[in-house]
C-alpha cells in the first residue's frame, strides 16, 4: 500500500482513462456541430485569433448564445483545427487529456491541504479523492462530448491555480504566487465564466484551512488576509471584462426560467440543488439538458416537494458552516461543492435548466470532502477494500453512461427513455433515424415534436427530410416551406430548401433561395459550396468558380468547395 501512495498518480490516470477512452473515435453529437466543428471561427484555424479573442464562443451559430464569451476555449478548438480540419479524434484526445490533468490536480490539492489538516494520512485522502474524482459518472457529460471541453479547461485553470495559491511559504513568494494565481484564474475565467468562483473558493478553503494558505496568523487577522487575498484574485476578471466588455446577460431566447416569476425561480432552485446532491452522491439516473429538464418541475409556490428539497442541501451546508473547525478539510470541501454551484442557479440567467457537465468544477470539492471522510477513518483492510470497491462501481457506471455517447443515434435513444415528450430529444433522435435511412421511423418521432411544438422549424425541416427520403415530394416541399415562413432570419431552412430544390431539378430556384441564405448568413461556408455546384450544373463557370472561392475563403478545409473550384472549367 506504501508503494501505491507514493505513486498514486498511476492508478489516478489510469482511472481516469479507462472509462473515458471509448470517447476518443466518437462523432460529433449534440452542439459540437455548430459550436465546433462548423463554427466560422473554428475554420478559419489560427488566421481567425484576433477575432476569437473578440467574437461570441459560438460565433456564427444559433443567435439564442450569442452572448457567450469564451476565446480560450474556441482558440483550442482552432489548434485542433489547424492540425486535423473535422477529423473529431483530435478534439476527444485533448478532452481525455483534459479530464486527467483535472483528476492529477484533484490529487495535488487534495494532497496539500491534507497535509495542513491530517498529515499522516495525507497520502490516502490525495488518493481517494484522485480517485473518486478520476471515474465520477457525473463527469461523462464533460469529456464524452467536444463542447464539454469549456468545463475541463475552466476546472484545470481554476484547480491549477489553486494549487499555486496554496503552494510554497513565505513573503518573498507571495507576490509571484499572487500573480500565478491571478494568471491561471484569468485564463479559467476566459475559458468558462464559471471559473469567477476562483476568489470564493479561495476563500472558503483558506478560511477553513488557514495552514495551507500559509496564514500563520490567526482570529481576525488570518480572516482578514484570506479575504483580502480573495478579493485580490477578483483580479482574473479584468482580462474578461476588458476584451468583452461589461456582460450584458444572456439573449432573453436563452434564459431557460426568462419570464418565470423570481419567486418560481427561488423555490425551483431548492430542487435543482438538491438535484445537484443526488448526481453527485448516487449517480444513478443520469441524463442531458432535456432529461433533467423533463425530471424537475417548476415549483410556483412552497409545498412538499420544495421543503423535502430543502432537507436534502440546507443540513449539508449548515452542518459545514457548524463543523467548519473541527472537522475543517470535509466541511471545506462540502461548501466548496455548494459555491462553485452558484453560477448556474439562476441567480443571472443562464441557457438551461441544469446539467451533469455543470457540476465538474463542484464535483472537485465533493470528491475532496468524501476522500476527507473517509480519511478520517482507521484504514483497515476492510476500509481499503471498500473504497476501491467504490471506485469500481463508479467506474463501471461511467464506462457505461459514456457509451451512450458513442453515436447520435445510442445518445437520442436513451434520452427519448427519460423525456419522452421533450421536442428536441424528439426531433434530434429523428435526425439520426433519417441519416441512417429509417425514415419511416423517423415520421412519427417528428409529428410528436410538431404537436408538442407546432413552431419548431427543426423538426418541419426534418420532417420534410424524412418525407423525401419516403418519396413524398409534395409533403416534403410543404414542410421544407413552413419551416422558411417560421424562421425568415435563419439561414438553415434556406439551405435545406435549396438543397430539395435542386433535388429536384429546380437549379436556378436553388441558386435563389441559396443567395439569400448567404445574406442572412455570409459566413456559412456551405451555403456558397452548395451555389458554386448548382451554377456550375447551370453552366454558369464565372459565377461558380467566385462562390467556391468565397467558401473557401471561410473554410479552407472545403474539400467540396476545392473539388469544384478545380472542376470548374
Amino acid at each position: 500500500m506504501t508503494g501505491l501512495l507514493r505513486r498514486a498518480w498511476i492508478p489516478v490516470v489510469l482511472a481516469a482513462l479507462l472509462p473515458f477512452v471509448q470517447t476518443i473515435g466518437n462523432p460529433p453529437v449534440l452542439d459540437d456541430g455548430w459550436a465546433v466543428v462548423e463554427n466560422p471561427l473554428v475554420q478559419g484555424g489560427l488566421r481567425n485569433a484576433v477575432r476569437i479573442l473578440t467574437s461570441p464562443y459560438n460565433y456564427g451559430g444559433p443567435g439564442t448564445t450569442g452572448g457567450l464569451f469564451r476565446p480560450v476555449t474556441t482558440l483550442t478548438y482552432a489548434v485542433n483545427y489547424e492540425i486535423h480540419a473535422r477529423s473529431p479524434f483530435g478534439y476527444h484526445l485533448v478532452n481525455l487529456l483534459l479530464h486527467v490533468a483535472a483528476s492529477l490536480l484533484v490529487l495535488s490539492l487534495a494532497r496539500r491541504l491534507a497535509e495542513a489538516t491530517m498529515p499522516d494520512r495525507a497520502p490516502w485522502v490525495a488518493l481517494v479523492a484522485g480517485l473518486l474524482f478520476a471515474v465520477h459518472p457525473v463527469h461523462v457529460e464533460a469529456v464524452a462530448p467536444i463542447v464539454g471541453r469549456k468545463e475541463l479547461l475552466s476546472t484545470v485553470f481554476t484547480l491549477g491555480a489553486l494549487l499555486v495559491a496554496f503552494s510554497g511559504r513565505g513573503a518573498a513568494r507571495s507576490l509571484g504566487r499572487l500573480a500565478g494565481t491571478v494568471g491561471l484564474g484569468a485564463l479559467g475565467v476566459l475559458s468558462n465564466e464559471g471559473a469567477a468562483v476562483l476568489p470564493l473558493l479561495y476563500g472558503i478553503v483558506a478560511v477553513a484551512v488557514p495552514g495551507a494558505a500559509g496564514i500563520d496568523a490567526k482570529g481576525r487577522r488570518a480572516l482578514l488576509r484570506a479575504v483580502t487575498v480573495s478579493a485580490l484574485l477578483g483580479l482574473s476578471l479584468v482580462p474578461y471584462l476588458l476584451l468583452r466588455g461589461m456582460p450584458r446577460g444572456v439573449p432573453l431566447e436563452a434564459q431557460w426560467l426568462a419570464g418565470v416569476p423570481r419567486s418560481t425561480v427561488t423555490y425551483t432552485t431548492s430542487r435543482i440543488l438538491a438535484e445537484y446532491v443526488r448526481m453527485l452522491a448516487f449517480p444513478g439516473f443520469l441524463g442531458t439538458d432535456f432529461a433533467y429538464a423533463a425530471r424537475v418541475q417548476l415549483i410556483p409556490q412552497p409545498g412538499p416537494v420544495l421543503f423535502l428539497s430543502m432537507l436534502v442541501w440546507v443540513p449539508l451546508v449548515a452542518g459545514s458552516l457548524a463543523m467548519l473547525r473541527r472537522f475543517p478539510l470535509p466541511s471545506a470541501g462540502m461548501l466548496w461543492t455548494f459555491g462553485a454551484l452558484l453560477p448556474v442557479l439562476h441567480i443571472l440567467p443562464i441557457g438551461v435548466l441544469m446539467a451533469e457537465r455543470l457540476t465538474y468544477l463542484s464535483s472537485a470539492g465533493f470528491c475532496i470532502a468524501a476522500a476527507a471522510l473517509i480519511g478520517s477513518l482507521h484504514r483497515t483492510p476492510l476500509v481499503v477494500g471498500a473504497v476501491f470497491a467504490l471506485v469500481t462501481v463508479l467506474g463501471i457506471r461511467s464506462t457505461v453512461r459514456a457509451a451512450d455517447w458513442s453515436s447520435d443515434l445510442a445518445l437520442w435513444e436513451s434520452e427519448v427513455t427519460k423525456a419522452p415528450r421533450d421536442v428536441v430529444v424528439n426531433n434530434n433522435l429523428a435526425v439520426a433515424y433519417s441519416a441512417r435511412g429509417q425514415y419511416a421511423k423517423a415520421v412519427p418521432v417528428l409529428q410528436t415534436a410538431i404537436q408538442v411544438h407546432p413552431g419548431y422549424w427543426r423538426a418541419h425541416v426534418n420532417l420534410a427530410i424524412a418525407e423525401q427520403g419516403l418519396g413524398h415530394m409534395d409533403r416534403a416541399r410543404d414542410a421544407y416551406q413552413a419551416a422558411v415562413r417560421m424562421a425568415p432570419g435563419l439561414a438553415d431552412p434556406l439551405y435545406f430548401l435549396a438543397r430539395f430544390q435542386g433535388s429536384q431539378g429546380d437549379l436556378a430556384g436553388g441558386v435563389q433561395t441559396l443567395a439569400e441564405a448567404r445574406r442572412v448568413a455570409p459566413e456559412q461556408a456551405r451555403l456558397a459550396t452548395m451555389q458554386g455546384q448548382f451554377l456550375a450544373r447551370l453552366g454558369r463557370p464565372d459565377e461558380a468558380r467566385a462562390a467556391f472561392r468565397a467558401a473557401l475563403a471561410i473554410d479552407p478545409a472545403d474539400a467540396e468547395a476545392r473539388q469544384g473550384l478545380a472542376a470548374a472549367p
